[in-house]
C-alpha cells in the first residue's frame, strides 16, 4: 500500500517501480498492496513497555494489518487466478490509527498508562545511528513517519475483509497479544 513514485518512503517508491517494470513486460501479474504490518507497530513499542512512553517522530494514520490476515488473503488471491489484474486495492485493516490511538488502546488493553510523545526527527535519527543502524537506513526509517503524516498509509479499503469473508484483526487484538509478552519479548521470538 502506498506504492507511488512520489512516496516519502523509499520502499513504496521501489514497489511502484517494480509494478511499472511488470506492466512493461506485458505479462499478466498481480501485485499485492499489503497494508502496513501491525507487527511493526508493536516493535515501535519496545521502549514504551518499560517506560510507558511512546516516543516516536510525528506520525499520521496507518491501517495496521496482520501478517496472518494478509497470508490468508494471499491464499484467496492465488486460488482465484485472474481476480485481480495488476495491483490489488489496498489490503488493509478496517481502521487507520495514529500512535496517539495506539497509546490509548495499549492503556485500555493493559490497564497501564501509555503516553505518546513526539521525538524530534534529528534526535530520533541520531538515536538509531547510535544503536548501530546505518545512517541511510535511519533516513529510510524516518520516511515511514513522513509517509504516514502525508496520509500514504491511511486508506481503509474493504478488499481485505471481502477476501477474508470477515473483518480483519484489529490493533486491539494485536496489542492484547503483543503486550501480554514480557518487556522485550515478541510473539515471534519464541
Amino acid at each position: 500500500m502506498g506504492a507511488g513514485s512520489a512516496s516519502h518512503f523509499q520502499a513504496c517508491r521501489d514497489h511502484a517501480a517494480t509494478e511499472e517494470i511488470l506492466r512493461g513486460c506485458g505479462v499478466p501479474f498481480t501485485a499485492l498492496r499489503n497494508g502496513f504490518y501491525a507487527a511493526s507497530a508493536t516493535r515501535f513499542l519496545d521502549h514504551a513497555l518499560e517506560t510507558g512512553e511512546i516516543l516516536l517522530p510525528a506520525d499520521g494514520p496507518v491501517t495496521w494489518t496482520t501478517h496472518a490476515d494478509l497470508a490468508e488473503a494471499t491464499a484467496a488471491v492465488l486460488a482465484d487466478e485472474g481476480r485481480f489484474e495488476g495491483p490489488t486495492p489496498p489490503l488493509t485493516a478496517s481502521r487507520a490509527l495514529t500512535f496517539d490511538d495506539i497509546a490509548a488502546l495499549a492503556s485500555e488493553v493493559t490497564g497501564r498508562r501509555f503516553t505518546r510523545s513526539t521525538a524530534p526527527e534529528d534526535a530520533f535519527r541520531d538515536q538509531l545511528v547510535a544503536q548501530g543502524v546505518p545512517a541511510h537506513y535511519a533516513d529510510q526509517f524516518l520516511g515511514i513517519f513522513a509517509a504516514a503524516r502525508a496520509g500514504e498509509f491511511a486508506t481503509a479499503d474493504p478488499a481485505l475483509a471481502e477476501l477474508l469473508g470477515r473483518e480483519p484483526v484489529g490493533m486491539r487484538e494485536v496489542l492484547g497479544e503483543a503486550l501480554r509478552q514480557a518487556p522485550g519479548e515478541h510473539p515471534s521470538d519464541g
